[in-house]
């Protein structure tokens, strides 16, 4: 049955191959990497010389992913009834969400997703619980895993949904020492452990060959199959020949761990369209004008020196400053009927005002212009004039900035499903207080989460430093105003803001810890006062 299944799985693992193969995604990704990082001459023949680039891809990849990344996300969990305790819940959930965003890293885990879906077209997240978590205790520790478009393979690609799928593969290299011990913790009997062999890396591995793997630590693709049935979420893991992971159900669990963003919708497929790929057509031009103009430049524009080889002893000298040249029979002969330089051939500005207006052009195309870009002097606008430019500009990428909220708001349905999948004794929640720093844990009964009907929203507000400072200013105002008091001023200040939150909530927490200790003593103490007010007090 083992085998059988093993191979069920490695079928749909090449079926799903030769869509990839077809669709170019393997070395079409790889050259999109490739010229977004610049290596943009791979396989030319130059005799060895290095060739210039003008990379306008990567400026322009970065400039977007910089406007969609830079954002503080929350995720907010709210009830869709009018129930005190499934709000109070939902509190608890909110603030649980927020320790969970800081311990998978998320902040800098979603550069490398947006990023991924810029170069490419899609990107995937992995949302897994940590080995050795059980089923039914407790709360599990959850952990993501950046997945490339290359290396996830879908049931139906037409289809967007990536719950609506049947099934979902993903695809890996991994150690093979470190496959026979999973297999051996998994109870794998020992001649199917020896079935687990290394294999070579081929086109599926993007960026990356057989020769670029450590020797010593032999690799082979691994399997992830996941499939949702009635009763949960099934899956195991596979070698070629071997399932080294039997499978297994996460029961309850309605919903596959995989959330990805897609940069552009493309029309009957279930993958996307990136930046890279229709750029490089025109930066194979730039390029080619830039070296053809270096080319000219060398051969042309420098004076070039003609003399009588049966004259000159050392013509060699020619090329060296202060160098004595060696003539003969110099008597009455002048030296220009010896030595003479041709002169430099002008070139025409024509190469290089198409290769300044391919690149002026493509970036304009792209939204990515220096205007757009917010390359202007920041002494001669206000900081609200440079946001309100910036958010002009920024109209462009409103379907990646929706595409990127629609990718939180999986992943913050994910989280709800697996931690009422895993918590099937109970969940708990361990929060910081309200200083950020002492945990509190709090013990969610049984069966919590199976009854809670919520609804997920995704606050996104821009971190980028002149949205930064004019909330900061807006607050300050307000305070001096009159408006706020100064304990909801630092209450509201942003964590990378130029104010130092931190240390006012060290100012504040010393005034109440001298506070509480004044009104524990002073009352009494002296003898003094008014005993009413002293007891209205405490």
């Amino acid at each position: 049955m083992s085998e059988g299944r093993c191979t069920a799985i490695w079928e749909r693992y090449e079926a799903g191959r030769e869509h990839h193969r077809r669709a170019n995604l393997y070395r079409g990704d790889e050259r999109c990497h490739r010229f977004y990082e610049g290596d943009q001459w791979a396989g030319i023949r130059s005799g060895g010389e290095e060739l210039p680039s003008l990379n306008f891809i990567r400026p322009i990849c970065k400039y977007k992913v910089a406007t969609v990344a830079m954002n503080d996300t929350a995720i907010i969990y709210t009830p869709q009834t009018e129930d005190p305790a499934a709000a109070l819940l939902c509190r608890l959930l909110t603030a649980y969400a927020a320790v969970q965003w800081e311990q998978a890293g998320m902040d800098a885990l979603k550069w490398e997703v947006v990023r991924g879906a810029c170069v490419t077209g899609d990107h995937y997240l992995y949302c897994f619980a940590e080995s050795g978590a059980a089923l039914g205790s407790g709360g599990p520790v959850l952990r993501l895993q950046s997945i490339p478009r290359t290396e996830i393979y879908l049931a139906d690609e037409q289809q967007p949904d990536l719950q609506q799928q049947e099934w979902i593969l993903i695809a890996e290299r991994r150690p093979v020492a470190q496959l026979r011990r999973q297999a051996k913790a998994n109870g794998i009997p020992a001649r199917q452990i020896a079935r687990i062999l290394p294999d070579e890396a081929d086109d599926t591995q993007v960026g990356a060959t057989g020769a670029d793997e450590v020797a010593r630590e032999e690799k082979c693709t691994s399997l992830l199959f996941l499939q949702r049935r009635e009763d949960g979420l099934h899956f195991c893991r596979a070698t070629r020949e071997v399932v080294y992971q039997p499978e297994q159900v996460i029961p309850g669990l309605d919903w596959y761990p995989v959330c990805g963003m897609r940069w552009e919708q493309k029309a009957g497929s279930a993958r996307g369209v990136g930046v890279v790929g229709p750029l490089i057509p025109n930066q194979i031009e730039v390029n080619r004008t830039l070296a053809r103009r270096a080319v000219c430049v060398k051969r042309y524009s420098f004076p070039t020196a003609v003399y009588d080889a049966d004259r000159v002893a050392n013509p060699e000298a020619l090329g060296r400053v202060g160098a004595s040249l060696k003539v003969k029979n110099l008597a009455g002969v002048p030296l220009t009927s010896m030595v003479q330089y041709l002169t430099p051939v002008g070139i025409g500005a024509d190469a290089a005002a198409l290769q300044s207006e391919l690149v002026s052009l493509s970036r304009e195309l792209e939204g990515a212009s220096d205007a757009a870009t917010g390359q202007v002097d920041p002494t001669r606008a206000s900081g609200e004039a440079i946001k309100a430019a910036r958010d002009q500009s920024a109209l462009v990428l409103n379907e990646q900035i929706a595409a990127y909220r629609r990718m939180i708001e999986q992943l913050a349905g994910i989280w709800l499903r697996l931690w009422a999948a895993y918590a099937g004794n109970g969940l708990t929640l361990r929060l910081p207080d309200e200083e950020g720093a002492a945990c509190r844990r709090i013990e969610l009964p049984p069966g919590a989460l199976d009854r809670l009907a919520v609804d997920v929203r995704i606050d996104i507000s821009p971190i980028d430093p002149y949205s930064v400072l004019s909330r900061q200013m807006a607050l300050e105002n307000a305070l001096a105003a009159g408006h706020i008091t100064f304990e909801e001023y630092v209450g509201a200040l942003d964590a990378n803001g130029s104010a130092p939150r931190d240390r006012f909530r060290e100012i504040l927490a010393a005034r109440r810890a001298k506070g509480g200790e004044a009104d524990a003593v002073s009352p009494l103490q002296d003898g003094g006062g008014d005993p009413a007010a002293a007891g209205a007090a405490g």
